[in-house]
């Protein structure tokens, strides 16, 4: 493939795409530049109406308006790199290169006066399904037996959940959830195409297994392995479900759900982080021997890696009373969104109840503010649910809300990281179990 010319028009040498070809249209490459002035700038771009990550630096980065953003793919995720030493006429010298059969690779190419870069610019990365993860929907209509409703295990926005055997490839009599998303609900096409990818690329203990999807004839469906126990918002202040969860297996669930943030924020790639953007006590999925599973990666999206700073300009998801305020105000999202989301599962865990009870309509309708109150005070034993008050060592207690309060903290500068909070989760289970093992031998 030729370079494209950087001249003013920028679209001298453009390739030639096949309107026939959708796989041309859908997945591109852009390449994004930010000048000194810390201003991204876009020139000859189409219009978007999609989120675009950026990396922050020292000063704020501002768009002048949503017209200036590039139109990026509903089947496209973005990667950002910084791209330094460019001034603002250099900048106009931006282009957009489809994919083509005779550049496989997607290579960005660049004519010779191009300035280098000291990392490569933003770089699309393609959301292609996994072909070997396809299920047929007769395979899905038979695994539920047609969607029987003695299989339905639950609902709510996106669709419905059913139990199932399924019986295909590999999978010999593997009992599954499968849900199957309403075309017309909350979660649509993209957040579709994004759990798939999520789930199929990024694999840890304590995140839930993506076995297949189905996308025939329009449908949406997604298949995971089947968490026996259900969701933990079902367990908080409900002793009628097994009895109620102890505080060792309460314990042991927050654990594996920062080990799972931590996997997401740190570790799922050199050069990239996923922000989970919607972490609740309902999307913490417990499997037969209840280790925590996280759940439900359709609104998640990929940052830079390696930037103390890393966000996400979008618009505003979540779930009322979980939600970073400061990503309510701003509509910046950061990896600390996670973190002061997961500061309130803490405290939901701690609490034995809901983020938010809309009964109430003092300080108690949302968790974090009845938390304040009673935390600034010292007073923070009286909310603990009785239940745990029994089971819970007070050092480990103090250890646990102290770690859980610091999620909460309204600027974000002032929050843990997650890797800090699994250290301290971890610190606070083994003052537990070596408290509770001098109290048998006592």
């Amino acid at each position: 493939m030729s370079d494209y010319n950087f001249q003013e028009n920028l679209w001298e040498k453009q390739p030639k795409v096949d309107p026939d070809e959708e796989m041309l249209e859908t997945q591109r490459n852009y390449i994004v530049v930010k000048d000194p002035k810390r201003t991204v700038r876009f020139s000859n771009l189409p219009k978007l109406n999609e989120d675009v990550v950026m990396q922050r630096s020292n000063q704020r980065s501002f768009f002048s308006s949503t017209a200036d953003l590039p139109k990026l793919s509903e089947d496209c995720f973005v990667r950002t790199y910084q791209v330094n030493n460019l001034t603002s006429h250099q900048i106009n010298k931006v282009a957009v290169m489809p994919r083509t059969n005779q550049d496989p690779k997607r290579r960005v190419h660049f004519s010779p006066n191009f300035p280098k870069l000291t990392e490569a610019a933003v770089m699309l990365h393609t959301n292609q399904q996994p072909k070997d993860l396809k299920i047929p929907f007769h395979v899905i209509k038979d695994c539920t037996q047609d969607f029987n409703e003695r299989n339905f295990i639950g609902k709510g926005g996106y669709g419905r959940v059913y139990k199932g055997i399924l019986t295909w490839a590999d999978h010999a009599y593997q009992l599954v959830a499968v849900k199957r998303l309403d075309v017309t609900g909350f979660q649509g096409n993209k957040e579709f195409r994004t759990e798939v990818t999520m789930l199929s690329e990024y694999q840890h203990k304590n995140i839930i297994k993506l076995i297949g999807f189905c996308d025939d004839n329009k449908e949406m469906i997604l298949v995971y392995e089947y968490a026996s126990h259900g969701s933990l918002d079902k367990y908080l202040s409900n002793t009628t479900m097994s009895g109620g969860l102890s505080w060792p297996q309460l314990h042991k669930i927050c654990i594996g759900v920062a080990s799972a943030l931590d996997y997401l924020h740190n570790h799922v790639a050199e050069k990239h982080r996923i922000i989970h953007r919607d972490v609740k006590s309902a999307n913490v999925l417990l499997d037969e021997n209840w280790n925590a599973k996280l759940s439900d990666f359709g609104l998640a999206k990929i940052g830079l890696a390696n930037q103390h700073n890393t966000f996400v300009i979008t618009n505003l998801a979540g779930t009322y009373g979980y939600t970073d305020p400061q990503y309510e105000r701003t509509g910046f999202l950061t990896k600390e969104s996670d973190v002061y989301s997961f500061g309130v599962v803490l405290f939901e865990v701690l609490c034995g109840r809901p983020a938010c009870v809309f009964g109430y309509q003092d300080e108690r309708r949302f968790l974090h503010h009845w938390v304040r109150t009673h935390y600034k005070k010292g007073e923070l034993e009286k909310i603990v649910d009785h239940t745990i008050k029994k089971e819970i060592n007070p050092r480990t207690l103090s250890k646990f809300s102290a770690i859980a309060y610091q999620c909460l903290h309204k600027t974000r500068e002032e929050r843990p990281t997650i890797a800090e909070i699994a250290l301290q989760l971890g610190k606070a289970w083994k003052i537990q179990v070596s408290l509770n093992i001098l109290f048998i031998f006592s």
